[in-house]
């Protein structure tokens, strides 16, 4: 089995997400006895698209793949030629790229599991919000007769799915709460160094009160920003992914827990290798979605940073499992050192 990773293997600009996603499904691969190789795309999806023709020539079983900018059509194409089964992993294909795939290329789509981005783009703007005025109580008041309240929101990217839907959460919440105002929406591709350019620019000219970010490297790059303009009031900054752990630059709040994703792939394909799992439970969308002021949060990003993963029993999950569990946060705390565990 291959997995193509669209980032890299280490922590860089981006943060440390995709790295942390082939640390759980090696964790995964290990209880679970199969064989993975992971190939890194180094968020180039020129790279991205060259790497499949060597893959290709592996004739694995399966590939774990995932959407990024876009690539993933034509990926599944060349794929298809080579009769190699495809699970798509965090970032799905849309509508429209379904579409523009034959009837044997789609057969190829055997599985899927995506966290629920749009959940993921709204927790955070709900989050924010209630920090500000939790801290801010007599800001309430002001903002309900001035609309006073102004959010900066930092894009990842202009395609890939979780980008776009994680931006839909948040309009979601912004368009019921008429008092509060996007002063500026700006992609900053993922990354702490262009999210830190970008938001000393804007602050040059934007009073801001929240910064809404899709990922935490965007939001240690804007609190870096923040620190550098000798702000005189509080900006309450949240990201997404659980890399709160930049003691530079810390940021509010996040929003995490689907880097473990990757190991429910795994656990997926080992029942559909097996025809354990149903079809019409082959594609799944997960509310993963945990605060980093959730009790699990501490243990999970603990275990994480320390590569402790082997703890878990990934067993747990699959169908041939006594009593199979439903894949979340709480679940996983609950089957780390298990008495189950081999």
């Amino acid at each position: 089995m291959v997995f193509l990773n669209p980032g890299f293997p280490e922590e860089n600009a981006t943060g440390s997400f995709w790295a942390n996603v082939t640390l759980f499904m090696e964790a995964a691969a290990a209880d679970l006895d199969i064989e993975l190789v992971t190939v890194y795309a180094y968020r180039n999806h020129i790279l991205m698209k060259s790497l499949t023709a060597e893959i290709a020539a592996q004739k694995p079983k399966y590939v774990v793949l995932v959407n990024e900018k876009g690539m993933a059509l034509n990926i599944i194409k060349q794929l298809a030629t080579h009769d190699i089964a495809i699970f798509m992993l965090l970032n799905n294909l849309n509508k429209q790229d379904l579409s523009l795939l034959t009837v044997k290329e789609r057969s190829y789509l055997i599985g899927s599991v995506i966290p629920n981005n749009y959940s993921a783009g709204k927790k955070l703007i709900d989050g924010l919000l209630a920090l500000y005025f939790s801290k801010n109580k007599s800001a309430i008041a002001k903002v309900e007769k001035e609309n006073a309240l102004s959010v900066l929101a930092l894009q990842g990217d202009y395609t890939t799915p979780a980008s776009l839907d994680r931006e839909q959460g948040l309009k979601g919440v912004l368009k019921a709460n008429s008092n509060v105002s996007l002063i500026d929406s700006t992609v900053a591709n993922w990354s702490k160094k262009q999210s830190f350019e970008k938001v000393t620019g804007i602050l040059q000219h934007a009073d801001i009160n929240i910064i809404w970010a899709a990922n935490d490297a965007m939001a240690f790059g804007a609190k870096k920003a923040v620190l550098a303009a000798k702000i005189d009031h509080p900006i309450y900054i949240g990201g997404i992914n659980w890399d709160v752990d930049d003691s530079d630059y810390p940021v509010n709040i996040s929003f995490g827990g689907h880097v473990a994703l990757g190991a429910k792939s795994l656990v997926m394909l080992k029942d559909i290798d097996n025809n354990s799992l149903k079809m019409d439970s082959r594609h799944q969308a997960l509310d993963i979605f945990e605060s980093s002021l959730s009790p699990y949060y501490h243990d999970f990003t603990q275990r994480l940073n320390l590569k402790k993963l082997h703890g878990y029993d990934f067993s747990r999950f699959c169908q041939s499992s006594t009593q199979p569990l439903v894949f979340s946060i709480e679940s996983l705390a609950e089957v780390f050192n298990s008495p189950m565990t081999n």
